[in-house]
């Protein structure tokens, strides 16, 4: 995953709490039902955007890269 695709899932996922609490106070009752809804909302908006970040390669093979310009060590990792 780079840097930008996490910066990116960081604010969709703030966004679709903060949108699936403001749906859910109209019609969930407070509490567990409530979070719940909110759950649903968010995981609805999220999934899709990281299934995206992922097919424009973004997010691949569940490695974090801290550096744009990572790159595998020369003596193939070894002490």
């Amino acid at each position: 995953m780079t840097v930008r695709a996490f910066v990116v899932l960081l604010g969709v996922t703030v966004l679709a709490i903060w949108l699936g609490d403001r749906i859910a106070q109209d019609f969930a009752a407070p509490g567990l039902e409530r979070t719940f809804t909110v759950l649903v909302i968010a995981a609805a908006l999220v999934a899709p955007a990281a299934w995206l970040l992922g097919r424009i390669g973004w997010i691949n093979s569940g490695r974090i890269e801290f550096s744009r310009n990572s790159q595998p060590p020369r003596n193939g990792g070894q002490a």
